[in-house]
């Protein structure tokens, strides 16, 4: 091709082939044009309620969206992130609920430019977007699948009705599984980089960004460690038991540390099936009185028996490790492992700094709200196991593991030991998830154990580690499919699969916006006369013209209060959240006993110059105090 003249030639790349490039772009675009297409969709965003109304209703997507407008607030005020002006006086009051920290970076561009609903509603786009690509981009470059692959894989987790569903609209918190895959495309690309001042500022960014995740949202961040953990212990064990650098331990040469700790949990695990079989003993054995019936402390004292036994066993590993120089090269890597524990530090002192003081104020939900989230089932053998027995919207990820599972049992299966080991390790976990939520009969292994390990008492709908579990799960076949990089047929079968379970499981839907903007414009951004000796504010109570537009009154006080209080730069009494400040009882301004309350309120944390909100009449005078 003769060269146009003016026009500087472009240098090749030594080894990319010519035209690398543009299909390299195609493919992108591809999956971009595909993605937008289907949230476009589902956002509905063509139609006119998207820019006339907000995402959801008048509860918790108020207050989520009103979260989001605080931190708006708090970045152009230079106030206290952690302490929205709502439980006036309560300090780090938004430790109460999630924070949505990392929705921020996402928000605050698009506040500048659109109204608040609307600003939401685009956050939530972008940021399911964002984590879409990034997971395109792991695929194709770290993990080195096809196009067709990594296509298809992508669209199994945005397509899953488990990820993408009518709850997102409601609890746009959920969509936080979208913030993993760049958090996670951020640590790889800074493994692979060469050491130096980047790699260590893009580990440490990476590792501020993943503990962040608690202070955004406690169950993502909490639900994403403890599938990085299993991920970690599968490889640690699945890796080293296969090594042939490091001796076999006989029984024999066993340590007596752990033949005892071996021991203890053969017996505390026997006592607790036996407990639990019996229910209860009571007996006397030379003359001294033995009586039990709860089989979850053996089972406790059973877990730290092995919890002892592996770190036993760990110590005798490092210590044949350092022997062998098996580490040697694992130090290697301790610059980028320290970066990243740096980054983790600071993301968790941020994470205590805002949600400490709430955490000593309530370290767990009421068991009410736990026994609530607990789906009820009865057993009816293994007929319909995955139908009447399922908590989720869908079982095709459960079932596509049962799946590889069985192939990884059959006997001629040519794939490698450790890759089977892989499998069975995804099947247990997939397994534990899949019975989380669920009482069958009088048993739930959540109520018995789960909620006893430490960080679990505070989790109030176990149903939420599906968002985490989808992940895990697609990320999980990828690396299979790397796995079995030199077998096509297993590739083809494995995608086969993956797409048999994409069309069968397939239900798209549409969000709902049912917050209407006409309606904010009327009762917070209208003018309000507003006393210059305000220090405070509380809402009273309306008529019904004021709520008839949604049935939850008290979401609708406290939100337009909150927002108030943004748009006024005054602190409101009211609030809503998860939780609430110790004696605040404000919830109804419509209760009869709504005054006497507020009087209490104010006089228990000596308040002055509070003024009372009348939104109908939009005045704000001093409070009557008799």
């Amino acid at each position: 091709m003769p060269r146009v003249p003016g026009v500087p030639r472009v240098p090749r790349v030594p080894g990319v082939p010519a035209g690398a490039g543009r299909a390299r772009a195609l493919r992108a675009s591809v999956v971009l044009a595909l993605s937008l297409a289907y949230l476009f969709y589902v956002f509905d965003i063509s139609h006119e309620t998207f820019w006339t109304a907000g995402l959801g209703d008048w509860l918790d997507p108020y207050f989520i969206n009103y979260l989001l407008e605080h931190w708006y607030h708090a970045l152009w005020t230079f106030s206290d992130p952690f302490s929205p002006p709502m439980f006036y006086p309560a300090e780090k009051a938004i430790g109460y609920s999630h924070s949505l920290i990392l929705y921020a970076p996402f928000y605050v561009p698009l506040r500048l430019f659109v109204h608040p609903f609307q600003a939401y509603s685009l956050t939530l786009l972008v940021v399911i977007e964002t984590g879409i690509l990034c997971l395109y981009v792991i695929f194709r470059r770290f993990l080195q699948l096809t196009f067709v692959e990594s296509l298809l894989l992508t669209a199994f987790f945005l397509s899953s009705p488990n990820v993408i569903n009518e709850t997102v609209g409601v609890w746009s918190q959920r969509a936080s599984v979208f913030l993993v895959p760049p958090i996670l495309l951020l640590a790889l690309v800074s493994w692979r980089d060469r050491p130096g001042r980047r790699r260590f500022a893009l580990a440490g960014l990476s590792g501020f960004l993943a503990t962040l995740l608690f202070a955004h949202d406690f169950y993502s961040g909490y639900f994403a460690f403890f599938f990085a953990t299993i991920f970690v212990a599968a490889w640690a064990v699945v890796e080293r038991r296969l090594s042939s650098a490091t001796p076999v331990l006989r029984w024999s040469t066993w340590p007596l540390t752990e033949k005892v700790a071996l021991a203890s949990v053969a017996m505390s695990a026997a006592w607790t099936v036996y407990l639990w079989e019996t229910g209860g003993i009571r007996t006397r054995i030379l003359g001294i009185r033995i009586a039990s019936q709860d089989w979850r402390r053996p089972a406790l004292l059973c877990m730290l028996c092995v919890a002892v036994f592996v770190w036993l066993r760990g110590v005798s590993r490092i210590r044949a490790d350092l022997k062998t120089g098996w580490m040697t090269s694992r130090l290697a890597s301790s610059p980028w492992i320290g970066a990243l524990a740096l980054g983790a530090t600071a993301g968790a002192a941020v994470f205590l700094w805002g949600y400490l003081p709430a955490y000593r104020e309530h370290p767990r939900f009421p068991e009410q709200d736990l026994l609530d989230q607990i789906r009820v089932r009865t057993w009816h053998g293994w007929t319909g196991v995955f139908h009447d027995l399922n908590a989720y919207d869908t079982s095709g990820s459960f079932k596509l593991v049962a799946l590889a599972g069985i192939f990884a049992c059959v006997p001629g299966v040519r794939i490698l030991r450790k890759t089977r080991w892989y499998v069975l390790w995804a099947v247990v976990v997939s397994a534990l998830v899949f019975v989380m939520p669920l009482r069958i009969d009088d048993f739930s292994i959540w109520l018995s154990f789960l909620r006893y390990i430490p960080g679990f008492s505070v989790i109030r709908d176990p149903t939420r580690v599906i968002f985490l579990y989808e992940l895990a799960f697609i990320l999980a076949v990828a690396l299979l499919l790397t796995a079995v990089r030199q077998r096509p047929a297993y590739r083809a079968g494995i995608c086969l699969l993956c797409a048999y379970f994409l069309v069968v499981d397939y239900r798209v839907v549409t969000l709902g916006y049912a917050r209407p903007v006409r309606f904010f414009h009327q009762w917070v951004e209208a003018p309000i006369q507003i006393d210059p000796a305000c220090r405070s504010f509380y809402i009273k109570g309306a008529s019904p013209d004021y709520m008839s537009r949604s049935p939850n009154r008290w979401g609708l006080y406290s939100g337009d209060a909150m927002f108030i209080a943004l748009k006024h730069g005054l602190p409101t009494l009211n609030g809503y959240s998860a939780w609430f400040p110790p004696g605040w009882e404000l919830t109804n301004p419509q209760q009869p006993t709504y005054p006497e309350r507020v009087r209490e309120w104010i006089g228990k944390n000596n308040l002055k110059a509070v003024c009372e909100l009348d939104i109908e009449a939009r005045t704000m005078r001093a409070a009557p105090m008799n």
